[in-house]
């Protein structure tokens, strides 16, 4: 038995994720997610909740984190050295390029069938939209293409986790970051 721990750093990944995997994951693999407040308190969870995790047998981890504006490569090799000395079993380090919102932006199908308002064929031969992960602030893209937040100063982070979630699909994203982060699903479960 597989038992696959991800450690978030907001709760909307969480909730991403609780659609997602089901359809992803095989019989003999259990998950859990821990979604976390933001990137210190990940940080913190990396050195006290993954030790006694990564003891149970069968488990094995993926630490995701918002990129942001950071240096991408840094920000890895800086989780991947708090993991390499707290962590006793398989893991993998998963940048989200830029933010949890490039990988909705990387499904507008799923985001028009979220919102019935937004047209993604208007969107889909955009140049920003070539390489999702690229866009600066994709959370204010996405605002500010969905008429139903029109006028809206911030992106209800949550209630759109929540739609877009339930119509993603992931064979259909165009996200890199997203397939990096399924790829490493897959590698992590597929023996055991």
């Amino acid at each position: 038995m597989i038992f696959l721990h991800i450690f978030t750093e907001e709760p909307s990944l969480k909730i991403v994720l609780e659609k997602l995997l089901p359809s992803l994951l095989h019989g003999n693999t259990s998950f859990k997610i821990y979604p976390h407040q933001g990137k210190q308190d990940l940080e913190k969870a990396i050195r006290r909740t993954i030790p006694s995790i990564s003891k149970i047998p069968g488990s094995r981890i993926i630490i995701t984190r918002d990129q942001d504006s950071a240096n991408c490569l840094k920000l890895k090799a800086e989780l991947d050295e708090i993991a390499k000395a707290n962590c006793f079993c398989p893991y993998k380090i998963r940048i989200v390029c830029q933010e949890l919102e490039s990988w909705f932006l990387g499904d507008l199908d799923a985001i028009e069938n979220a919102f019935q308002r937004f047209r993604s064929d208007n969107y889909r031969g955009k140049a920003e939209l070539r390489n999702v992960d690229a866009i600066n602030q994709p959370s204010e893209y996405l605002l500010k293409i969905l008429p139903e937040f029109s006028g809206a100063r911030h992106l209800p982070k949550l209630e759109v986790a929540e739609k877009v979630s339930q119509n993603m699909k992931i064979d259909r994203n165009r996200s890199t970051s997203f397939r990096h982060f399924i790829q490493s699903i897959r590698e992590l479960t597929a023996s055991g």
